[in-house]
C-alpha cells in the first residue's frame, strides 16, 4: 500500500514538473523579448555571467533578478534560469520617440489588445502565440459579472435559456508599454516622459513564486 502511494506521488510530481516545463516551452515559442532576452527561454552562457556579476536582492527564493544594463531589469526562475519578465526603462524621452516605439510595437505585435488612460498600452497572447483582442477581453470580463440575481420572473426565465458561459481567457504572455505622460498628445503639448516596456508571463511568475 505504501509502495503504491509512493508510486502515485511520483507520477503526480513528474506530471507537475513536466507540465510546468511545458508552459515554459509554450511561452518561449511565442518568442517575445528585448535585447537578446526572451521570456520563457534559458539564459545564454554570457547572460548567466551578467546574472552573477549584477545580481539583485529578490523577495522570493524561487526568483532571481539582475540588471542586464543600467536600464534593463531581468527576472528569472532560480532553478532553471529561464526568463520570467523583462523590464526596460527609457528616461526622459520625447513624444516623437514614444510614438516611434508604439509604431514599432504595433508592427511587431499587431494592434494592441487594449489601452488604459492614454498612459498604458498592452498586448496579450495565448498559448498558441495568438494575440487576444479587445473584444476577447471584454467578453471575458462580462462573463465574470454576477448575474445570478434576476430582477423579475421574466428575467429568471430568460436566463434559463440564455445562461452566460464563462469565456475561455488564458493569457500566457503580455507586452506592456507604460508612461508617466499621456502618449497620444500633440507633440507641441507633450512633456518629456519616463517610459517602461515590460514583457512578462504572469502564468510563469505565479508558478515560480508559489512553487515549493
Amino acid at each position: 500500500m505504501i509502495k503504491s502511494k509512493n508510486i502515485l506521488l511520483g507520477v503526480i510530481l513528474t506530471f507537475g514538473i513536466n507540465g510546468f516545463a511545458g508552459i515554459f516551452e509554450d511561452v518561449a515559442t511565442i518568442n517575445k523579448g528585448i535585447d537578446g532576452y526572451v521570456v520563457g527561454k534559458t539564459l545564454t552562457n554570457g547572460q548567466q555571467k551578467t546574472l552573477e556579476n549584477n545580481g539583485l536582492k529578490s523577495d522570493n527564493p524561487n526568483v532571481r533578478k539582475f540588471l542586464a544594463n543600467d536600464n534593463l531589469l531581468i527576472a528569472i526562475n532560480a532553478k532553471n534560469l529561464k526568463v520570467l519578465a523583462i523590464n526596460k526603462r527609457y528616461n526622459q524621452i520625447e513624444q516623437k520617440q514614444v510614438k516611434s516605439m508604439i509604431g514599432n510595437l504595433i508592427h511587431d505585435n499587431d494592434e494592441p489588445t487594449a489601452m488604459a488612460h492614454d498612459k498604458m498600452i498592452y498586448w496579450i497572447f495565448d498559448a498558441k502565440g495568438e494575440k487576444l483582442t479587445e473584444d476577447d477581453l471584454k467578453k471575458w470580463k462580462n462573463s465574470l459579472k454576477d448575474d445570478s440575481k434576476p430582477n423579475s420572473l421574466a428575467d429568471a426565465v430568460k436566463k434559463d435559456f440564455n445562461k452566460k458561459e464563462k469565456v475561455d481567457f488564458n493569457p500566457y504572455l503580455s507586452v506592456k508599454l507604460s508612461s508617466d505622460q499621456p502618449m497620444m498628445t500633440k507633440q507641441e503639448e507633450s512633456k518629456l516622459a519616463n517610459v517602461y516596456l515590460m514583457i512578462s508571463s504572469d502564468k510563469l511568475i505565479t508558478q515560480t513564486t508559489t512553487n515549493k
